[in-house]
This record gives structure tokens, sequence and C-alpha cells, in this order.
């Protein structure tokens, strides 16, 4: 995030290890080569442990389909995270990811396969067999709630902040050793 190299992610004890995932795509956002950009962050708890803001590798035919490929590379995040948190016998609830975009969340969840979904049907079965073994939830999120904007798109000074707050990002000289803020005045 542009300004905030002097900063870092304040991590905090949670009382539960919940994954939640918020993941968006700009489609063919970039005019060289039309490609779109795929932008999740995912949390642990309360605490941000893994971000992205990725060009995809190929050009995509809509923006269902942009969107779902962004759905697919959080989904193997969680999918590891899930792995790791397993292996370390750290118990934790079925995963959500919010999604700003309503079309996707209903692709996720119905069995028909839509004619405009064929093209990209490998990663839809991978999701929606996820959602229909309840093993992930997918919850509508309004755009203007959505974390993963601020790994791509332009936003206010306010939005900048509010969003970089939900985050955890704070400034390294705010934080002792200790992990407790030092209160400057």
């Amino acid at each position: 995030m542009a300004g905030t190299s002097t900063h870092g992610l304040l991590l905090t004890p949670s009382p539960n290890y919940s994954i939640t995932g918020f993941s968006d795509s700009d489609w063919a956002t970039n005019l060289d080569d039309r490609k779109s950009t795929t932008e999740y962050c995912i949390f642990v708890g309360h605490n941000l442990v893994s971000w992205s803001s990725k060009k995809q590798k190929v050009v995509s035919k809509s923006s269902t389909e942009a969107e779902y490929k962004s759905i697919v590379v959080v989904l193997a995040d969680i999918t590891w995270i899930q792995s790791l948190m397993t292996e370390l016998r750290i118990p934790s609830s079925t995963p959500i990811i919010h999604y700003d975009n309503l079309g996707v969340v209903h692709i996720a969840a119905n069995p028909v396969l839509h004619s405009r979904s064929k093209h990209f049907e490998l990663g839809l079965h991978f999701v929606r067999d996820r959602v229909q073994r309840k093993q992930l939830l997918f919850v509508h999120l309004p755009s203007q709630f959505q974390l993963a904007d601020v790994l791509t798109k332009p936003l206010s000074e306010t939005m900048f902040q509010k969003f970089k707050d939900k985050l955890k990002v704070v400034d390294n000289s705010l934080i002792s050793l200790w992990g407790v803020l030092d209160i400057i005045l």
C-alpha cells in the first residue's frame, strides 16, 4: 500500500481461529493486455495472515470468469491454511469468503451449470464442491465494505485509512517490542 513502507501488521490474540476471506477482481483493467487482477486478504481470527494482488495469467472473456478465477485462488490459499491448522491441531469453523458480486455467489451455490460459465468449468466445480459439502460459505458484501479493494483500487484517503485500520496495518514506530501500542503525545 502506498505510503506504508514504515508500517507493519499488528497481530493480537483472537478468541477463535475462524478463517475469513475477502476477495475481488478487477476485470480487464490493464489497458496494455486486458488481463484482470485478483486481489484478496485472509484473516485467521482477527489477524491478517495472507494477502495478494496479482495479475491473472490469461485474459478473461467475462467479468464473471475473472471474478471466479479470484475465488479459486483465494480458496486454494484457504485450503492450504486449513491444512496447516489441521496439522497443528488448531480447530476452526467453516471458512467464509466475502464477495461483492451477487452473480458469483449465486453461481457457486447453484448446481446447474450456466452457459456463460462453461469456459471456466473446472474452477467452478472446485468452488461449488466445497460449497455443496458445506466446507465453504459465501457471504455477499456490498462493494463499499470490500477490504480486498485496498490492494488495487484507488480509494479516497478516508476509505484507505478505514481499510488500513481494519487490516491492522500500523506504523512500526507506535509498536514496542512487546506488541503494545505506545502512547505518543
